[in-house]
């Protein structure tokens, strides 16, 4: 509908979530949805499952058994909900977490450009693609987009007095895979270290990302580094980012996956070729933390074909 709120939910349902293309579906189905509860753990009698223990907000316990469970808590998540079960021991259970580091610049121009009037992600560039690079315009409210903006508090405010002025572009790379997922209870402990040669991809993706905006007639760019937050032309930009250390980019991360990732080496993969968990009859995973390597695009629709296929063999 381009009203550029994608990032904060679609006030027109136009991004079809599970409650208009998923959950009708299950429970024409059969299925019961049971909201409001928190799983505790797996149940396991002698190596098979047997069902799940959950929680309501109330404090009360209940139990819904089975023979067969599906974990699909997501890559922070389902590392904790299987070692809280006992079935997590599996040495690179948490290991292998990818998360697309990502980062924005903004381009100031002399003319309205109302960026976020339209669609919020219009146009990408896939010229360095190939490296691992993907370039985004991100659009969103004002607010969404003060990223790159230096200052903070009455600063800030006054810069965003002219957002319309801005146009906000974004890089996401596809990382190493170099982050770990501790925990075992209530809380997951994320720990992730940016590899060298993602930080300098992503100096390149800046660089390129201004290119874009003083090729369209931008009069300075917003770097989001603390120590240049402005340049004026792609020179000044060029030698802005090669200075940045990994440390002063202004980072984001997005779609974690990996961290209980699908393989046929029962040494490297907690999980087998079909989703069923290793050391355990009757328990499958199908979520993001099946993807055995980092996707190079948003991997919104390789985790519903993976978690069909994994339903499809699911006896």
């Amino acid at each position: 509908m381009g009203s550029a709120q994608c990032a904060a939910g679609c006030p027109h349902n136009a991004k079809h979530g599970v409650h208009l293309n998923a959950l009708p579906q299950a429970c024409e189905a059969g299925a019961r949805i049971v909201s409001r509860a928190r799983v505790e753990r797996v149940l396991v009698e002698r190596g098979t499952a047997t069902g799940v223990r959950a929680r309501r907000p109330d404090g009360t316990a209940f139990e819904i058994l089975t023979s067969r469970v599906v974990v699909a808590a997501g890559a922070l998540e389902t590392p904790l909900l299987l070692r809280r079960s006992g079935i997590g021991a599996h040495p690179e259970l948490g290991r292998g977490m990818a998360v697309h580091p990502a980062t924005n610049i903004a381009g100031r121009f002399a003319e309205p450009v109302v960026s976020w009037s339209g669609v919020m992600q219009s146009v990408g560039v896939e010229e360095l693609h190939g490296d691992g690079i993907l370039i985004e315009a991100t659009a969103s409210p004002p607010g969404m987009s003060s990223f790159p903006l230096p200052g903070a508090g009455r600063a800030l405010r006054r810069a965003l007095r002219d957002a319309d002025r801005l146009a906000v572009l974004g890089a996401m790379i596809a990382d190493a895979p170099s982050g770990r997922v501790h925990g075992a209870r209530h809380r997951a402990f994320v720990r992730y270290d940016l590899a060298r040669e993602d930080a300098a991809r992503l100096r390149r993706a800046l660089v390129a990302m201004g290119r874009i905006l003083f090729a369209a007639g931008a009069e300075e760019v917003l770097t989001g580094l603390p120590r240049h937050p402005v340049a004026r032309d792609e020179a000044e930009l060029t030698r802005a980012a090669a200075m940045a250390s990994a440390g002063d980019l202004h980072l984001a991360g997005f779609h974690p996956t990996g961290t209980a990732r699908l393989g046929a080496d029962a040494a490297r993969a907690p999980v087998d070729p079909s989703g069923r968990l290793r050391g355990v009859r009757g328990v499958h995973v199908a979520d993001a933390s099946v993807l055995p390597t980092c996707p190079e695009v948003n991997p919104q629709l390789t985790i519903m074909a993976m978690a069909l296929r994994i339903a499809e063999g699911i006896g």
